[in-house]
């Protein structure tokens, strides 16, 4: 296992979520797509994918501004939307079907802040496609994932770097060639 891919990685997904804050999306487009990159997919593939998830990121920000003003059929419009993205990545990608669906059921907990809810998708998304074999990995996974948020919601940049860094070292002993992160 290569602990400078899982800090490259760790690296550039901590550079997704800043960059999301500060609206900056050709930039987390371009994040995204070297994430994809290091994981070995082609320059044009890659590059599609990252261009995808910087869409989703806009467009779960307009459904969470839609959800605030209390414009719940607008919010879920907007999530079907993101949904499609995801989809369109994992097609892309060569996923498992479902990953897509995980990460934006997980999106929006997060955002109505229903952490039970934002535990359970982050977990289907990495057990259904690492299988039972990787039970122990997948929680370890949705640990990380929580502390990630976490790092990222106190705004500590190095917290939330060491937990993405952690996350991709676990993902990355699981000698896949597919991986259920979309961004």
């Amino acid at each position: 296992m290569n602990h400078t891919l899982a800090s490259t990685l760790g690296e550039l997904q901590t550079k997704i979520y800043w960059l999301h804050d500060a609206e900056k999306f050709a930039e987390l487009a371009e994040a995204a797509t070297e994430i994809y990159i290091k994981l070995g997919y082609d320059q044009q593939k890659a590059e599609n994918v990252g261009y995808l998830i910087s869409e989703a990121y806009q467009l779960s920000d307009d459904a969470d501004l839609s959800y605030k003003a209390g414009e719940i059929e607008k919010e879920i419009t907007f999530y079907n939307q993101v949904k499609d993205k995801f989809i369109e990545i994992e097609a892309i990608l060569g996923l498992q079907k479902n990953i897509a669906e995980h990460q934006t059921k997980w999106w929006i907990h997060f955002r109505h802040r229903q952490k039970l809810q934002v535990i359970y998708h982050l977990f289907l998304q990495h057990l259904k496609p690492l299988g039972l074999t990787y039970l122990f990995i997948a929680l370890q996974l949705t640990y990380y994932m929580l502390k990630i948020g976490k790092g990222h919601n106190l705004r500590d940049i190095e917290i939330t770097q060491k937990n993405a860094t952690k996350y991709w070292i676990q993902l990355l002993k699981c000698n896949i060639t597919k991986y259920p992160y979309l961004g």
